[in-house]
């Protein structure tokens, strides 16, 4: 009689136990995350609608965040550094420090009309290096974009919004907003002109009204009319405006006059 307690007792408690494990299973966030190329500007996907996004790259850094829209659950991360073919990153759905989940994705060459007539002993013997150049020259050979001129306005980051103006009369000018209000002049009537180290990676040197030192910025064309801050390696850089946070800034052509 005691041996039927006892294994009605164990029963109860493992039912409790798989029970917990079966709650803390089901509150954790979906997550479903597109295929990423080494042309890619963004890892795109779907998740638990409002959930944090973070992208990290193998040595755990961050290279992208976003949030899952609150209707659909859709997200997409802005990439801000190169990507190389084969190349893990661990894309994470968050809801708190305690209940997230992550996948593992592995950057892919994108797939070029010359490998679907190769032998597939051919198109394994190719270095990734030499597709990663062809797929980044193909990329770059659709940007005809030649002169930045125009206004730009970059994505919100706490509310703060930056608009660069690229003029040929009153040159570069910077100006820092939050909330839609104005807050202060970053760049004032600057002179200013452009290296291009390629069609879509340029230098941007600058020299405000009334001031003898030049200063320099880099940015990075994901095409005709977006462009990323980087640094001179090319890669995705973090920048300080006034007073907003450090953040990755992406810009969008609104006017090109």
């Amino acid at each position: 009689m005691k041996k039927i307690k006892f294994i009605a007792f164990i029963a109860v408690l493992a039912s409790f136990f798989l029970g917990v494990s079966f709650k803390a299973s089901a509150s954790s966030p979906s997550l479903s995350v597109n295929n990423v190329y080494t042309t890619s500007s963004s890892v795109t996907g779907t998740a638990t609608k409002g959930v944090s996004i973070i992208v990290r790259n193998s040595n755990k850094n961050t290279i992208a965040t976003s949030t899952a829209d609150s209707q659909t659950g859709k997200f997409s991360a802005d990439l801000h550094t190169n990507l190389k073919a084969n190349q893990k990153l661990y894309v994470y759905a968050r809801k708190s420090s305690t209940s997230y989940f992550y996948r593992i994705i592995t950057v892919k060459a994108p797939q070029t009309t010359t490998a679907t007539t190769t032998s597939s002993s051919n198109a394994t013997s190719s270095s990734s290096s030499s597709k990663s150049t062809a797929s980044t020259s193909a990329s770059s050979s659709k940007l005809t974009i030649n002169e930045p001129t125009g206004k730009w306005y970059s994505g919100n980051n706490n509310g703060y919004r930056v608009v660069t103006t690229f003029s040929q009369s009153t040159g570069l000018n910077q100006a820092l907003y939050k909330n839609g209000k104005f807050q202060k002049k970053l760049i004032n009537y600057a002179s200013y002109k452009v290296t291009t180290y390629s069609k879509a990676f340029w230098k941007i040197t600058y020299r405000e009204r009334g001031s003898k030192t030049t200063q320099a910025f880099y940015l990075r064309f994901t095409d005709n009319t977006h462009f990323i801050i980087v640094n001179k390696a090319n890669n995705g850089l973090k920048v300080k405006y006034g007073n907003a946070p450090y953040h990755y800034y992406k810009f969008v052509l609104v006017n090109n006059k």
